[in-house]
């Protein structure tokens, strides 16, 4: 070989090992979590007659949580992952990432707008190949929702005259645990339902954050109807109950490695502070009274929104009826959740479901409501999960709410089905059903009449739906547990209005009417 040739090699080499060497990855800011990263490849690719690209190829193992010392027999999570590589732009890059499940993550390159990588970027999954138009990109699991991002929207919330903060305790770490009050403080309290709402326990679980991020901007939002569930209702909210797992970029787990969602049963000893914060606020909440509703907001790695549904066995039957109904409104209209998307478990006491069914029973339903990081309705061909649909699914879950505890408001208005002939009518007061209050009436004869007396306050046309109960279990046809449209009504002014139909406009189920304007 020749002395220019050598040369050449020397240089080629050289060339290529500086320049892969200014590939870095790194994990030095909030909320950031990376294994172990390995070069498995690199190649100069010719691109052109006179240009190359670099290709480069890597393993990425996402990091796990601490061990866990409550619970020994659970292994850590690695599930989150997020960081920076700079030195990219111009590269192809192959990066192969294990211990997460998702598919398509996200992509930034100032860490302030993500895209979820395109199909072809990520055909496998874990498999990322891009070719990056700038020299640092941020990447992640789903698109961050940090400790800094939560303190900004603190600010802007509490600018609300309808909004009181206060810290309820502190994390192992010492970072404070916040919660909002939401009502109308012009209207007496005595009389409001009361709902807690709290998430983030699962650090990694960033797409439930944007829901009930979005859910409070719904209820700030000075509609027609946000008002009015503002001044029925209280609404008490602890948006991230892991500020230590989010603020330290962890999966499952407390900054100790302990999963904090089945920590609610322990021993003071092996309570973290955490669950004793929380434990601690709703005991003095619910000294003289319980909570009507629960909610405990989570995301999941199946590719569906659902509830988790205590069994009867394990609770009794009209709690599940209770939470039948509450999870038929939230698909109620939604072409993203429908009823064969919903999980069932027994109630148990290491959960804040458990603890709370313990406390208060029947009158409380407490429950967990799961959103995807992927696609929707286990259907990749279907829409993908985005700010945008998870806005949207903030709004239905906030109607389905206010449909559950039987608030209405000038836009929309609940009323109770009158029957003319009650012999023609069989009640059903049992839970076999999922209907609205103590009982329904149900009949298999037709052109049964039916009414429903409203107070419409102003003029306008309203849409008239009907409660179409079906059974609570085996619950899997679109037809019942529903809100059916059954037609419209137009008023000139202000008004006391009395509809009239008749029993087969409404599947022969005598319960509850909707009108909205």
């Amino acid at each position: 070989m020749t002395t220019r040739k050598i040369f050449l090699l020397l240089l080629n080499i050289f060339c290529s090992s500086f320049l892969f060497s200014q590939v870095h990855f790194l994990s030095d800011f909030e909320s950031a979590s990376i294994g172990s990263v390995k070069l498995l490849d690199s190649v100069w690719i010719k691109s052109t007659p006179t240009d190359s690209m670099l290709t480069l190829s890597y393993e990425i193992s996402s990091r796990f949580d601490p061990q866990n010392p409550v619970d020994t027999s659970l292994s850590p999570s690695a599930r989150w992952y997020y960081f920076r590589i700079t030195g990219v732009k111009g590269k192809q890059l192959f990066i192969n990432i294990r211990n997460s499940e998702t598919i398509r993550p996200f992509y930034s390159y100032d860490n302030k707008n993500f895209k979820r990588f395109e199909y072809v970027e990520n055909i496998n999954k874990g498999q990322i190949n891009k070719i990056f138009t700038q020299d640092t990109v941020y990447i992640c699991h789903f698109i961050p929702y940090t400790c800094s991002y939560l303190d900004k929207r603190f600010e802007e919330w509490s600018e609300s005259k309808y909004v009181k903060t206060e810290v309820i305790g502190q994390s192992q770490q010492g970072r404070d645990i916040r919660m909002m009050t939401l009502t109308d403080r012009s209207v007496d309290d005595a009389n409001k339902k009361r709902v807690w709402i709290h998430g983030r326990v699962h650090p990694s679980e960033h797409p439930s954050s944007w829901h009930l991020e979005f859910l409070i901007d719904k209820l700030l939002d000075g509609s027609v109807h946000s008002r009015a569930l503002l001044a029925n209702t209280i609404f008490y909210i602890v948006p991230f109950t892991n500020p230590d797992g989010v603020y330290g970029g962890l999966s499952r787990s407390a900054s100790t490695g302990v999963n904090i969602e089945i920590n609610w049963n322990r021993p003071d000893s092996l309570t973290m502070p955490e669950v004793k914060a929380l434990r601690g606020k709703i005991e003095n909440l619910t000294k003289e009274k319980p909570f009507d509703l629960f909610l405990n907001m989570h995301s999941q790695i199946s590719g569906t929104i659902t509830y988790w549904i205590h069994t009867a066995e394990s609770t009794s039957e009209l709690m599940f009826r209770k939470q039948m109904l509450l999870s038929a409104l939230t698909i109620n209209d939604n072409p993203l959740f429908s009823p064969a998307d919903l999980s069932f478990s027994d109630v148990a006491p290491r959960y804040a479901e458990g603890w709370v069914w313990n406390r208060s029973g029947n009158s409380t339903v407490a429950i967990t409501f799961e959103t995807p990081y992927t696609y929707y309705k286990n259907d990749k061909s279907g829409e993908w999960v985005s700010l945008d649909n998870l806005k949207s699914l903030a709004n239905n879950s906030l109607f389905a709410i206010s449909d559950y505890l039987g608030i209405s408001s000038d836009a929309r208005i609940l009323a109770d089905v009158k029957v003319s002939r009650p012999s023609g009518w069989k009640k059903v007061n049992d839970d076999s059903m999922v209907y609205f209050g103590n009982e329904c009436l149900i009949t298999n004869k037709q052109k049964q009449r039916v009414r429903a007396k409203v107070k419409f306050p102003e003029a306008g046309t309203y849409k008239v739906y009907t409660w179409v109960a079906g059974a609570a279990y085996n619950w899997s046809d679109n037809l019942i547990n529903r809100w059916k449209f059954v037609g419209s009504v137009t008023v000139s002014k202000k008004c006391t209005y009395k509809w009239k139909g008749t029993s087969d406009q409404m599947n022969g189920v005598a319960n509850k009417m909707l009108f909205i304007k």
